[in-house]
């Protein structure tokens, strides 16, 4: 279902947030401007699932194990965020790729790639008690 809803996207897919299959089953067409990665941040979730799809532009994502890492700040919304830290893995996002974060993987989106670029992305929260009932 989501990998279909996905091939429909296309860089004029205007911003803000859809279901996708009911109502908790939801993404979030986003744009921003990729930054050092001095200025950007892990996050992880724990009742979600991320799948994080590039629509247009590059970016990396860094990726670690949520253990390796210090919180930084109270959790809250369904957002931890972490302190950085060495041993994480950068992960190109260009058009037409994606990426899935489980809980246990921090992620920390909107870092440069080569040079500061405009991104649309979307990304499709699936609820975790929903993927472990499909199982």
């Amino acid at each position: 279902m989501c990998l279909d809803w996905l091939r429909t996207l296309t860089p004029e897919t205007p911003l803000g947030s859809y279901e996708v299959d009911g109502p908790t089953l939801h993404a979030s067409v986003q744009e921003y401007t990729t930054q050092d990665r001095s200025l950007c941040r892990f996050e992880s979730h724990r009742e979600h699932i991320d799948i994080q799809y590039t629509i247009a532009g590059i970016e990396t994502i860094d990726w670690i194990p949520r253990d390796a890492l210090t919180p930084d700040g109270p959790f809250g919304n369904d957002v931890q965020f972490w302190h950085p830290a060495d041993g994480y893995t950068p992960i190109t996002q260009s058009v037409g790729r994606f990426s899935i974060f489980f809980p246990s993987d921090a992620h920390r989106p909107k870092v440069i790639h080569g040079q500061p670029t405009l991104i649309r992305k979307v990304v499709i929260k699936i609820p975790v008690t929903r993927f472990l009932a499909s199982r």
